[in-house]
């Protein structure tokens, strides 16, 4: 079961919706999927049994029962539990850096364990999220939380207007266009961006453009390769396989081949 949920509207800004995910299986584990960058930071709580990570050139491990996962910039394989019970909040790319007191490019690339952190209020949310009688209850508890910690930072509304634009043109933008659009240097608007969403303007767009690329596979399953890098605004053949293949670890066609 996967179930999705707005998040109440002081937070809509910031969160873009709570996914739960709940599966009883007999298996310990099912095998390993493909996760690739969605251009969001995620934090997750497992209330039944973690999933377990592969990363690249690096040993599977099990997850913590309280994590944040920062931007990806590559791919890594997960495994569900037979008995996976988990929250996520999945934060617009922009949204999580009013709630922790750090730059969100120092979580690249990392699954953390929130105790790492903020050890005594990770502690503390912990203990209510497994005592919570069910999910309505954990939702409220996890947002009674990000209430607690939010700030308002002054670079929000030039950062935010920035994903606008990006998710507007579909990341076909330049990002001598987007610091234009806010009014920054272009140095000091990527030392902006990137504190805020987690990865450079640059990597970010190529991300949202990825995405695209799938959506529109999707909606269109007979769609032509060569199109979809030319619609895309990919340089050439070359360049679409090039960017498949940082992101996904496939080509593009074995990726929608895995797909279908």
């Amino acid at each position: 079961m996967i179930d999705y949920i707005e998040p109440i509207k002081t937070l809509s800004k910031y969160i873009k919706n709570y996914c739960i995910v709940e599966i009883d299986n007999s298996m310990d584990y099912l095998p390993f999927e493909r996760v690739f960058p969605q251009g969001n930071v995620t934090l997750v709580f497992h209330y039944g049994s973690p999933s377990k990570f592969k990363e690249i050139n690096t040993n599977e491990y099990v997850e913590l029962n309280l994590v944040i996962c920062g931007q990806q910039t590559s791919y890594y394989d997960l495994s569900l539990s037979g008995k996976t019970k988990m929250i996520l909040i999945v934060f617009e790319p922009h949204g999580v850096e009013p709630f922790f007191n750090l730059p969100i490019n120092e979580l690249l690339n990392k699954n953390l364990p929130i105790r790492d952190l903020i050890k005594n209020e990770a502690i503390v949310l912990e203990d209510k999220l497994f005592n919570a009688k069910n999910n309505k209850q954990r939702i409220i508890h996890l947002e009674n939380f990000l209430l607690k910690r939010m700030f308002i930072n002054k670079d929000f509304e030039r950062v935010e207007h920035a994903i606008k634009i990006i998710e507007n043109y579909r990341g076909q933008i330049k990002t001598q266009v987007l610091a234009e659009e806010v009014c920054l240097g272009i140095k000091q608007f990527e030392r902006i961006f990137s504190k805020h969403v987690g990865v450079n303007p640059k990597k970010f767009t190529s991300i949202v453009r990825f995405q695209n690329v799938i959506q529109m596979k999707m909606n269109d399953k007979n769609a032509n390769m060569y199109q979809l890098a030319f619609d895309n605004g990919y340089y050439d053949q070359s360049h679409f396989i090039h960017d498949f293949k940082n992101l996904t670890g496939l080509s593009p066609r074995d990726f929608f081949h895995d797909r279908k």
